[in-house]
């Protein structure tokens, strides 16, 4: 007897080719049998007539683990509700393994309070026995993060790393990749990566070559710079031969969209000399960024505690104003996701701020990110949505929430990002209603694409022998509901989803069952 059997179902199977009317059945964990009819017991059967059967969707750019969300939230509700089942995490040079020193865990300010966190685990090998430990909605897998290694051993000190500090780098890189890390991720744009040379990238990149991980990059600039960017992460999978992913792909703010062409041009050849580079993106025109982020990085080296000190000298205050005003960003027109608790600027936008404060938007960004902590972050419309639609539709493209799992209860610390809880519904309901382009390719875009790019086995496929991790929706009723001024809606149109074999949606509904698996890569 099986111990689950979905008949009737409209399949399609994450590989490209059409969808067809089979029966899927499911052991345990396995799918066992796909077939146009399946005749045998089930403990559990759904008739999915006129319904869509697909695989379940990985997310390659999530950040569940520095939004502490697979330990608040381990129903990971925002991913499950919109069909992920597997989420990569230690993105943007962040991970939360290996812990080389107790400075290790100070990148999650950008993205976390630190206050009462407390881990038990120093390796990456010890975080993934504890998360094997631990059940999760979604299966979890994870990057380790450039920024996490290095800060370990320079702290906030912003210079170049020794020869015996990159050995030890190098050595903790490929502990943690003989452990099960699924490869290396570097946030190039922040604070305590804007020192590293592309030569020591070189270095990191060519281990995790020899381990046939990824290496995603989150670009050195999205706007002014991002051919020079894209230039040198390109240059490195070249020289290296690395499988590079670019994380959340964009170009930011309307006088650099002019620079579409030619970036476009430079991956796509580089693709065609051999290069394996892939992108992903979210399906939105608006950013969510820490505020401090704006700053120019010369103020932003070294850390909060230098930012600061950088804040109450007057002449390098008066610097800091001066490149906010010629950077070409509306300031005004953002609006704040969240800020420290003792501030309550939410969904205010800086403009409001300003007038509120009697001084100028410029003055209110560094008011704010004074008084908010480090983890202020706004929202800016600062993308083209035609670029964002095209990019979505380039064969070389992933859709990804670059997200958190978190539930639906609005949070007290202030508005999340909508693509957390709608980025694939989303893009999935545009494709149906705008027919640009096969609901066969938009599916392998979410699942075995991105499941292949990052190496991961035995799922992204509905075949005999993969796990059964599995999606049921409705193709007419499918959509997002989050918003920026409400984002804590889950998705609709979703009636089941299976994580090895179990439901942690049913009926539309979240379960609470947390089937997921603590992945480590073979």
């Amino acid at each position: 007897m099986y111990s689950l059997l979905i008949k009737n179902a409209t399949v399609i199977d994450g590989t490209g080719k059409p969808g067809e009317v089979l029966d899927v059945a499911v052991q345990g964990d396995e799918i066992v049998n796909v077939a146009p009819k399946i005749n045998s017991p089930a403990e559990a059967v759904i008739d999915a007539t006129g319904k869509i059967l697909c695989p379940g969707f990985v997310d390659l750019q999530n950040h569940s683990d520095s939004y502490w969300q697979i330990f608040d939230n381990p129903t990971l509700d925002a991913m499950i509700s919109q069909g992920y089942t597997t989420i990569l995490v230690g993105n943007c040079g962040a991970s939360l393994a290996p812990l080389l020193t107790h400075e290790a865990l100070s990148f999650m300010q950008k993205w976390r309070n630190l206050e009462g966190v407390n881990v038990n685990w120093v390796s990456f090998g010890e975080f993934i026995e504890e998360l094997s430990r631990r059940r999760f909605a979604c299966n979890i897998a994870s990057l380790v993060g450039y920024s996490t290694l290095r800060r370990a051993l320079v702290g906030d000190r912003v210079r170049s790393l020794t020869r015996p500090e990159l050995t030890a780098l190098k050595t903790a890189l490929a502990e943690s990749l003989e452990a099960g890390a699924f490869g290396l991720s570097s946030g190039l744009s922040y604070a305590h990566e804007i020192i590293i040379s592309e030569l020591e990238l070189v270095e990191l990149a060519e281990i995790v070559k020899k381990h046939e991980g990824l290496f995603s990059v989150h670009l050195r600039s999205e706007g002014a710079e991002i051919i020079e960017a894209l230039d040198e992460a390109l240059d490195i999978a070249g020289h290296t031969e690395v499988n590079l992913k670019i994380s959340h792909l964009k170009i930011r703010n309307e006088q650099n969209w002019e620079k579409f062409p030619e970036a476009a041009n430079l991956i796509e050849t580089a693709y065609m000399h051999g290069t394996q580079v892939h992108f992903d993106l979210y399906p939105y025109d608006i950013m969510w960024q820490p505020l401090s982020s704006y700053l120019p990085k010369w103020a932003i080296e070294g850390g909060r505690t230098i930012m600061l000190k950088h804040f109450a000298d007057p002449v390098q205050k008066n610097k800091i104003l001066m490149y906010l005003s010629n950077l070409g960003v509306k300031f005004s027109e953002m609006s704040v996701a969240s800020t420290a608790s003792k501030l309550n600027f939410s969904g205010t936008t800086i403009g409001q701020i300003a007038k509120n404060q009697e001084c100028s938007s410029e003055q209110a960004v560094l008011n704010l990110i004074e008084n908010g902590g480090s983890e202020v972050t706004v929202f800016e419309k600062n993308l083209d949505m035609s670029q964002v639609e095209k990019l979505a539709a380039h064969p070389l493209s992933f859709i990804s929430t670059d997200g958190a799992g978190f539930n639906n209860i609005p949070s007290s610390a202030g508005l999340v990002h909508p693509r957390s809880f709608g980025a694939a519904t989303k893009f999935l309901s545009g494709v149906l209603k705008e027919k640009h382009m096969l609901l066969e390719t938009a599916i392998k875009k979410l699942t075995s694409g991105p499941a292949k790019k990052m190496g991961l086995k035995k799922r992204g496929e509905i075949k005999i022998g993969n796990f059964a991790d599995l999606v049921i929706f409705d193709s007419g009723k499918i959509t997002d509901k989050a918003t920026y001024e409400n984002p804590y809606l889950l998705s609709e149109g979703i009636d089941y989803v299976f994580v090895n074999g179990k439901a942690a949606l049913a009926g539309g509904k979240i379960t609470g069952q947390l089937p997921g698996y603590a992945l480590r890569k073979s």
